[in-house]
């Protein structure tokens, strides 16, 4: 028994529908914990409000001249580094993309200084104060990656994980 050309159609376009509500969910996924927000918005105050601000709006002229950009309200966290960061050089499509930039160079003028749980805290503190919802989920390495923040973004990791070559 086979199926027409119509009924082809119809089952493609519910595994399409059924691909697009995946989607959906993974590009709503909190996975990060109300514990973890809280001790950013501490860490935050502490390292990272004197560059960027004590509401993360960004600031001119702070280490060596340059402008730490905003980190939360409509411009936060986009895709692409913006024109004026020299620092930052990768796109932001998750989470963890996010971690490990600022893992590996923030402070500007103390690079890597925290510990691990210390920038994870802050990533889901700048989620939630970006309007993300906490769950009862740890962000980790794993969580972060599943989380996109900019869904029309390309990777700058190869399949791997580390960086692609340009």
């Amino acid at each position: 028994m086979g199926v027409g050309a119509s009924g082809r159609l119809q089952i493609v376009s519910s595994m399409l529908a059924a691909g697009m509500s995946v989607m959906v969910v993974l590009g709503t996924a909190h996975a990060f914990t109300e514990d973890q927000a809280h001790a950013g918005a501490r860490t935050f105050k502490r390292q990272c409000a004197r560059c960027h601000g004590a509401d993360g709006a960004g600031k001119d002229n702070q280490y060596k001249g340059l402008r730490a950009p905003e980190l939360i309200g409509p411009g936060a966290l986009p895709c692409q580094p913006r024109p004026f960061q020299k620092i930052r050089k990768d796109n932001f499509r998750t989470p963890k993309d996010v971690y490990d930039y600022v893992s590996a160079s923030m402070p500007a003028d103390q690079p890597a200084i925290l510990d691990a749980e210390e920038y994870w805290n802050v990533v889901a503190y700048l989620l939630q104060e970006n309007g993300r919802q906490a769950d009862t989920t740890p962000l980790d390495p794993t969580s972060a990656a599943q989380i996109v923040l900019n869904p029309d973004c390309p990777s700058d990791k190869g399949p791997s994980g580390a960086r692609a070559e340009r």
